[in-house]
C-alpha cells in the first residue's frame, strides 16, 4: 500500500471535481443520498383512507361481542377486527403527522379484508369446520372484508404514488 503523495489519483473516490466514478454526483452534485423527502404529505391526504379501513375493524370488533357466534366465527373476528383496527389507526397516526402511510400495513389490511371475505364460506355451516351460528354474522364479515380489501388497497395504491411524486431537495451540507 502507498502514501498518499498529494497529486490527484482518479481512482480516488473523494475527488472534488465530482467525476469519479464512484460518486455518481456528475453535473448537479447531488445523489440519491443527498436528497430527503421535504413535507412529503404536508396536507394529510390519506387520513380518511386510514380512518375507514379503523371503522371497519372497530365494526367488524363489535359485532363479535354484539352478536351471538360460535367460537370460531368470534375469535376470527376479535383477530381480524384489531388487525383492521390497529392498521388504520397507525397509518391515520403516520399520515397526521404529515409522512406517509405505510403500504406494508394498508396491504395487510388488504389482505385481512380478503381473508374476512374468504372465511365465513371456509369456516361457514357444512364446511366440516367451525360452523357460523348467525347470518347476519356472516354477511357482516362478507361486507366488512370487501370494504376493507377495497380501501386497503386503494390506500396502498396512492401511498405508492405519492410516494413516486415526492418532492425532494437536498439536504444542507
Amino acid at each position: 500500500m502507498s502514501e498518499y503523495d498529494g497529486t490527484e489519483n482518479p481512482d480516488t473516490p473523494w475527488r472534488e471535481d465530482g467525476t469519479s466514478k464512484h460518486d455518481n454526483r456528475g453535473d448537479e452534485g447531488v445523489t440519491g443520498g443527498d436528497k430527503t423527502p421535504f413535507e412529503p404529505n404536508p396536507a394529510e391526504r390519506g387520513t380518511w383512507l386510514s380512518a375507514a379501513i379503523a371503522l371497519v375493524g372497530l365494526a367488524v370488533l363489535g359485532q363479535a361481542f354484539v352478536l351471538e357466534l360460535a367460537a370460531g366465527q368470534f375469535w376470527n373476528d376479535v383477530f381480524a377486527g384489531a388487525t383492521l383496527l390497529v392498521a388504520g389507526a397507525y397509518n391515520y397516526a403516520r399520515r397526521a403527522n404529515g409522512t406517509f402511510g405505510s403500504m406494508g400495513v394498508a396491504v395487510l389490511a388488504a389482505l385481512v379484508g380478503l381473508w374476512l371475505v374468504a372465511a365465513p364460506f371456509l369456516l361457514g355451516a357444512g364446511s366440516g369446520g367451525i360452523e357460523t351460528t348467525s347470518d347476519l354474522g356472516f354477511w357482516t364479515d362478507v361486507v366488512a372484508g370487501l370494504l376493507a380489501a377495497g380501501l386497503g388497497t386503494y390506500s396502498a395504491v396512492r401511498i405508492r404514488r405519492r410516494r413516486r411524486a415526492v418532492d425532494v431537495r437536498p439536504t444542507a451540507t
